[in-house]
């Protein structure tokens, strides 16, 4: 499959679903709107996949890149390809669908659990978070009893959050907020947390973050989320499960 991600700011570190998508053999392509690169027709991808970012999703002034890429949102809503939005990502698509995004009462930093409605279970996507996947050597404590129950483990670095859009609906909900994730129509899915991101990665942005991450009461030290951990490892499989059941 040909999948298109859609990034925010030069790429200096694999996201951890590199893997899945080589052994897949999927063609994947990085568009820079933000850099003016010229966007493609949606209608050659089989899937696009817009990834976070730290700007705001409503600060045009700042970022003058942005309408152009609601502008191609919307061009992948009309062609159907699916649009999977993370963090920023689903900021921009509740905005384009007509949403409320601001800066947040309750931002959210380091390792969280999150659930699922009774609607993110019944999801043909997000549902798949609640099972044990398929071939998983997940055993006691690593994952598979939180999934029976709906609950998985995802991280949080966010300052802003949306309102549900209007025809949308709640698939996840943390302990400090409820809008985690959309589904809107068939084709588009939006989650607040990240399952992307490698230990090596979240150890590079904690040293360039300088101690300044969103201000979260019950958030984990800032050395401590970017350690070497085996939460790295349930995410990776988590976001794996994920694109499994999105991209089929």
């Amino acid at each position: 499959m040909r999948i298109l991600q859609i990034e925010h700011w030069p790429a200096g570190f694999s996201y951890d679903n590199a893997g899945y998508f080589a052994r897949r053999g999927d063609e994947v392509e990085d568009l820079r709107i933000y850099a003016g690169q010229p966007c493609p027709d949606p209608s050659r991808y089989g899937a696009a996949i817009v990834y976070g970012g730290y700007m705001s999703a409503y600060d045009d002034a700042g970022n003058p890149w942005i309408p152009a890429e609601l502008r191609f949102l919307e061009a992948c809503l009309v062609a159907g390809t699916p649009i999977l939005g993370i963090c920023l990502g689903s900021q921009l698509l509740a905005r384009l669908l007509g949403a409320r995004v601001y800066k947040s009462p309750a931002p959210e930093f380091g390792f969280k659990r999150i659930s699922l409605t009774a609607e993110g279970r019944a999801d043909p996507v997000m549902g798949a978070l609640a099972r044990p996947a398929s071939g998983a050597a997940e055993g006691p404590g690593e994952g598979a009893a939180a999934r029976d129950a709906g609950d998985f483990l995802a991280m949080e670095w966010h300052a802003d959050a949306w309102d549900l859009p209007a025809g949308a609906t709640r698939l996840a909900s943390s302990a400090a907020w409820a809008n985690q994730a959309f589904r809107y129509g068939p084709t588009v899915l939006a989650t607040q947390f990240h399952l992307e991101f490698t230990q090596a990665h979240m150890a590079w942005a904690a040293e360039k973050a300088s101690g300044e991450v969103p201000a979260d009461p019950n958030g984990e030290g800032l050395a401590a989320f970017a350690a070497p951990s085996p939460r790295y490892d349930e995410v990776r499989r988590n976001m794996e499960t994920l694109l499994e059941a999105f991209l089929g």
